[in-house]
């Protein structure tokens, strides 16, 4: 009987670690937009593994990228100077406002907590959000 109970527990701890891994990095996939004033907004958390470490100093990069459209054809520009609002679930951010350099992007940094969990850090810019995940394990 203890033999069974151990094997179930080492199939389920399998089953959570390969879900972890399958989504343990972001991509900027969550562009968002146009905001009222015509840019777009993506979110990307950067991390190795399958996550980051619930001991309090374990870090995740953040990093926003603001856009705007231009009409006929010519794709995305970056944005800079654009100011984005950051917020987080769990742990804690190195900075809630940031500011886009030349390239569009800025980064700030998740630290983690002791709190055992998904923390999902929402970026805003003008009327848009997007958001991304960083699991704390």
């Amino acid at each position: 009987m203890k033999r069974k109970t151990n094997i179930k527990r080492l199939v389920l701890g399998f089953l959570i670690a390969g879900g972890i891994f399958w989504g343990c990095q972001a991509q900027v996939e969550d562009l968002t937009g146009p905001s009222s004033l015509g840019n777009i907004l993506g979110i990307q958390g950067l991390f190795g593994g399958a996550g980051i470490q619930n001991d309090g100093v374990s870090q995740a990069t953040i990093k926003v990228e603001v856009f705007t459209a231009v009409s006929y054809g010519a794709g995305l520009i970056p944005l800079e100077d654009a100011i984005v609002t950051l917020t987080t679930t769990l742990g804690t951010l190195g900075a809630a406002t940031l500011t886009t350099g030349a390239s569009g992007a800025a980064t700030t940094t998740l630290t983690s907590g002791t709190t055992v969990g998904i923390a999902f850090v929402t970026a805003t810019v003008d009327n848009v959000t997007a958001t991304t995940s960083v699991p704390i394990i």
